[in-house]
């Protein structure tokens, strides 16, 4: 929260919510700050009670009892401080249980691999609240404990301490006007460099075969040249300025002890105060020197943070859903149209239903829209304007995760995830008991062979538990895409919908997917399939073509198909 605070934003009500419920962290570590900060003063007395009483007097009794009240003393505070380290750590776990869900949920609803970014900022953040930065700005509150100690010793000392004090907010202030716009720049940077490299990543086979390694290793080059000429001039810089607080604290806190000197020699304090006086001002300067020190890591998380807040601004707050009957998937599309980035229409004005226990198909050149369309019935897209309902209601009125388990849908790319076959088909269901693991894998081998692919899976290297990689690295472009198709009839669900599901399949699986959309018909699931090959389209109960976004035609398949073929329209067909 403080370092929110310094960081000068107006964080999204996600971030507040959740910092909030951290609160009695804060509170606990400022309560153990201000403990810590009390029992440091333990050195300075004990250097009094030695000098003043010990020496003096040559009492080892004395001596004795202030040295194990010492020990004791600092046992507390090394316990203490360690306990507000951990409450720091805590505060970090929280936000993390709080957060990151939001985050990564937002994360997979946006189709860009800077999303990816999100998540890293917010792990800066995190990691910058166990800082010992962190745990110096907690300190510093406690600095006037400090000087009101050094003024009971003698005036002339408080002046000192609290002259040095200025000397270092000011070198804090100019460290900060040093190094900001840098930080900003470089983090920016960074962040552009990993969002390249996520995209590389998943696309390398493609960047190896185009000759394209070269041009994009350069262009990530250039990306960190800018961020890391940006990180190293905030670094020299803030590396001076950190070199100059510390040769003001040490020459400072000499200076205290040639004070103190003094004014021993002319009786205005004890011989004990003239160490007390050193120690007592260095530890009034030691936070400000520490969070100094420390200014780049929190200026890297104030970038952080503040790229955070811009992208969680309009993070709607979660809402709980009713539960709704499981649908018999009654497809009602009204109106729908939406606009890309660039504020063009991608989709106008689409009307048509589809009911249960039909095929619907969709067709069209491309850049029609299809795709774009097909997301918006699945709620992978939220239209701009008009609705899409499943039984009457709205697909915003259903939890997503549970709708989800109603919609059986196959992309373009097969989408395929690091992990096994048997957990992409099963949607990486997770089992809580040995009984609903067998109920799971019983589905995925129902839903492997509904799709056609279970003889398939079976010849792979480790069958149902061959582990494959990103993009379902590992099998072919039609191996993938049939068990992509499995995965979208995994659980019987009401609604499948098909992007274009037979691109990469030979004869065979074109004939399985026939079969299983045959089959899905048959037990009332409602099936939409977007293709540009008519071929999958035979079974196909209605067919809409699309142009430019808008509806063309639509009708029975027979019809559909037979003014497509006319010579008026056959050059615009799918």
């Amino acid at each position: 929260m403080m370092m929110m605070k310094l960081a000068g934003l107006e964080l999204p009500p996600v971030i507040r919510d959740a910092l909030a419920q951290c609160k009695r962290h804060f509170v606990a570590a400022a309560a153990f700050s201000f403990l810590i900060n009390v029992l440091f003063l333990a050195p300075t007395l004990y250097m009094l009670q030695v000098y003043d009483r010990v020496v003096p007097t040559g009492s080892k009794m004395t001596l004795l009892f202030v040295t194990i009240a010492l020990g004791l003393a600092l046992a507390s505070l090394s316990m203490l401080d360690m306990v507000r380290a951990r409450l720091l750590v805590r505060v970090g776990q929280r936000l993390d249980a709080l957060i990151a869900p939001r985050i990564l949920r937002q994360m997979m609803s946006t189709d860009s691999a800077a999303a990816g970014q999100v998540i890293r900022d917010f792990d800066s953040v995190r990691a910058a609240l166990a800082s010992p930065a962190i745990a110096a700005m907690f300190d510093a509150p406690w600095i006037p404990v400090f000087l009101g100690v050094a003024f009971l010793l003698h005036f002339w000392i408080g002046v000192l301490a609290i002259a040095g004090s200025i000397v270092l907010v000011i070198l804090s202030w100019f460290n900060q006007r040093a190094t900001a716009r840098s930080i900003e720049v470089s983090s920016a940077a960074i962040a552009a460099a990993h969002s390249s490299q996520q995209a590389v990543a998943i696309h390398g086979s493609t960047v190896r075969a185009l000759g394209m390694t070269g041009a994009l290793v350069e262009r990530q080059l250039g990306h960190r040249r800018i961020g890391l000429a940006n990180l190293v001039a905030a670094q020299f810089s803030g590396g001076r300025l950190s070199a100059a607080s510390r040769f003001a604290r040490l020459y400072i806190q000499s200076l205290a002890l040639g004070l103190g000197a003094l004014l021993a020699i002319e009786g205005h304090i004890s011989a004990g105060a003239i160490i007390a006086s050193s120690v007592l001002v260095s530890r009034a300067l030691q936070p400000i020197e520490s969070i100094i020190g420390g200014w780049s890591s929190l200026a890297s998380a104030r970038a952080a943070a503040r790229r955070l807040a811009q992208a969680l601004e309009h993070l709607e707050p979660e809402r709980s859903h009713t539960a709704l009957p499981q649908p018999k998937a009654m497809i009602e599309v009204s109106d729908v149209g939406v606009r890309g980035r660039d504020g063009r229409p991608i989709v106008v004005g689409v009307n048509f239903t589809v009911a249960p226990g039909t095929v619907f198909g969709i067709v069209g050149p491309s850049g029609s829209g299809k795709t774009t369309l097909g997301k918006m019935i699945v709620n992978a897209l939220q239209p701009t304007v008009g609705t899409v309902r499943i039984d009457g209601a709205r697909l915003t009125d259903w939890d997503e995760d549970e709708l989800g388990r109603h919609i059986g849908y196959m992309p373009q790319e097969s989408s395929l995830f690091e992990g096994s076959v048997r957990d992409n088909i099963a949607r990486f269901s997770t089992a809580k008991s040995d009984e609903e693991r067998k109920r799971i894998d019983a589905a995925v081998i129902e839903a492997a062979k509904d799709a056609g692919v279970h003889e398939l899976i079976l010849q792979l290297p480790q069958g149902y538990d061959t582990q494959l990689g990103l993009m379902g690295a590992g099998l072919s472009a039609g191996q993938a895409q049939r068990i992509a198709l499995a995965r979208a009839l995994f659980g019987n669900p009401a609604l499948i919908l098909l992007d274009e599901p037979n691109a990469f399949l030979d004869q065979n699986g074109e004939s399985a997917l026939v079969a299983a959309l045959t089959r899905a018909r048959a037990r009332g699931a409602a099936v939409i399939i977007i293709a540009h090959r008519r071929s999958v389209l035979d079974c196909a109960d209605r067919i809409l073509v699309l142009e430019d976004g808008r509806m063309k035609l639509l009708g029975p398949s027979a019809e559909v198909v037979a003014r497509l073929s006319s010579p008026a329209t056959a050059e615009n067909a799918a």
